[in-house]
């Protein structure tokens, strides 16, 4: 296969992925309430080991979270400029945040993992963000959420947690 013809392959992936290049909005950020039951499941990537899903609504919009067992702090995000036949768009989560000494004697400073976003017309809408479950996680310090795609910053959010 010629260069050419290559870098035309490859365009033509990218094109058929993103449609154009995707762009990202941060709606609302600060810290949430669930308002139905939290569903929770296990994923070994997190710090905790594990996720909490549910509606959930703004309580503040604001960066410093005043830290609170069983607080949720996260933003929600809306990404456009993707291509509508795609079902999801392939992205990678990368959450820095202060140092956790976990009880097993480990410590955590972020965690990272790939999730594919449902599309819906070539629209993502979606939230994101961390609770404040265990003692080990009531840490002051600088939270960072950054999306990536492509391994590229497709948007980022910070938080600081303070003790109140």
């Amino acid at each position: 296969m010629s260069k050419q013809i290559f870098t035309a392959v490859v365009l033509l992936f990218v094109a058929t992925v993103a449609g154009a290049a995707p762009q990202a909005e941060i709606k609302e950020y600060g810290y949430y309430e669930f308002v139905s039951e939290a569903t929770r499941a296990m994923h070994p990537a997190a710090t905790s080991g594990y996720v909490q899903t549910g509606e959930a609504r703004l309580v503040k919009q604001t960066q410093r979270i005043p830290i609170e067992k069983g607080r949720l702090f996260g933003f929600s995000f809306v990404i456009t400029g993707l291509n509508p036949t795609i079902g999801q768009l392939p992205v990678e989560l990368v959450v820095t945040h202060p140092e956790m000494k976990k009880p097993d004697g480990t410590t955590s400073t972020g965690y990272r993992y790939t999730l594919g976003l449902k599309l819906d017309q070539g629209v993502v809408e979606d939230k994101t963000g961390y609770r404040l479950n265990e003692d080990y996680e009531l840490v002051e310090g600088d939270w960072v959420f950054e999306y990536r795609f492509m391994n590229k910053p497709l948007m980022v959010q910070r938080f600081t947690t303070y003790k109140p």
